[in-house]
């Protein structure tokens, strides 16, 4: 069945805080299984998603009425990816879409970015593959996504785009992160994305070429740092220790930097968190931006007590530090009508 899903009727949001925030950047440029659940008392179920009609348009002949959340979940997450990782079509991609803009809704309807349990799994599964396009999203800063939240995905050469508001993604993350292996995934699908970016720095770049890929990493991972540090206090240790266990579960030993920069990076990253960081620490993965950082510059053969360096470390721990307090805000806007 051929989808030709209309973009999402833009809608007034409540307050844009993680679109304030990016600009502040000032910068250049344009499958989870298994999750051990910590959840709320509560228990969402998909009565409103089941009846959005973009939503319903984008699954095609997926869609059944009477479908169960862990069905619907399914299939959102088969027709919004491809038997590729991360290359996607134009009707794959309105489907990731429209999901996100859906749940957003639903979200910000029932004043709390909690989804149903079963959907939480699929959907973590869809996001971590449109990490390019979450990367940019998150970031705030490639005017190009900024431009076309309220507008249809489109085609960029070979390769397919999709934006949303950055208000519904933060919610549908902090959602889905209620379960601390989907989290983690989440947190690793970023970091891998931004491991791709920074080995393609040349040698001898300076500048906003030497610091954007790394301070758009940092801008991503603060908001990451303010979803974890929505989960409740009395959860919030074996949620960390749940997150911890999966990043170790799933760690490669990483190659030599000349043999796949971008795996040493990421590989190293996970390596550290998994040997270095404990679920009691008050600072928890806070520091990832500065970690990510030493590791990039100690391969590159930077000093990392450079100037250089160093000023590097300072300003992507300002850019995290900024969009952690933009994505409380934007979870408290979620949480209350006190916003305008």
């Amino acid at each position: 069945m051929n989808n030709t899903t209309s973009p999402r009727t833009a809608r007034p949001r409540r307050k844009r805080f993680l679109v304030a925030a990016a600009t502040a950047l000032v910068m250049v440029g344009g499958g989870a299984v298994g999750y051990t659940l910590v959840a709320r008392e509560d228990k969402p179920d998909c009565t409103r998603l089941l009846s959005d009609t973009a939503l319903q348009r984008a699954l095609g002949d997926a869609y059944r009425e009477d479908m169960d959340c862990g069905t619907f979940g399914t299939a959102i997450r088969d027709a919004a990816t491809g038997s590729t990782p991360r290359a996607h079509t134009l009707a794959q991609a309105r489907a990731m879409q429209a999901a996100l803009g859906a749940v957003g809704d639903d979200i910000e309807q029932g004043q709390e970015p909690s989804i149903a349990p079963d959907l939480r799994a699929p959907l973590a599964t869809a996001l971590a593959d449109y990490t390019q396009d979450t990367y940019e999203i998150l970031s705030g800063v490639n005017g190009e996504y900024t431009h076309r939240e309220d507008s249809a995905p489109w085609q960029d050469g070979k390769i397919i785009r999709m934006s949303v508001h950055p208000d519904d993604l933060v919610n549908v993350l902090r959602a889905v992160s209620q379960d601390p292996a989907a989290y983690a995934d989440l947190r690793a699908a970023h970091v891998r994305e931004c491991s791709t970016r920074l080995a393609m720095v040349p040698t001898q770049a300076t500048g906003p070429a030497y610091s954007e890929p790394a301070r758009g990493c940092a801008a991503g991972l603060g908001h990451y740092d303010g979803i974890a540090d929505d989960i409740p206090k009395s959860q919030a240790e074996p949620w960390r220790s749940d997150v911890l266990r999966r990043l170790k579960n799933t760690a490669d030993s990483p190659p030599p930097y000349e043999v796949n920069r971008s795996q040493h990076i990421e590989g190293s990253w996970q390596q550290a968190v998994a040997e270095q960081i404990d679920a009691n620490q008050t600072l928890f993965l806070t520091n990832d931006s500065s970690r990510i950082v030493d590791i990039w510059a100690t391969a590159r053969g930077e000093g990392i007590d450079s100037k250089k360096v160093n000023d590097l470390q300072a300003t992507v721990a300002s850019d995290a530090d900024s969009s952690s307090v933009a994505t409380e805000e934007a979870l408290r806007c979620t949480r209350t009508t006190e916003c305008g």
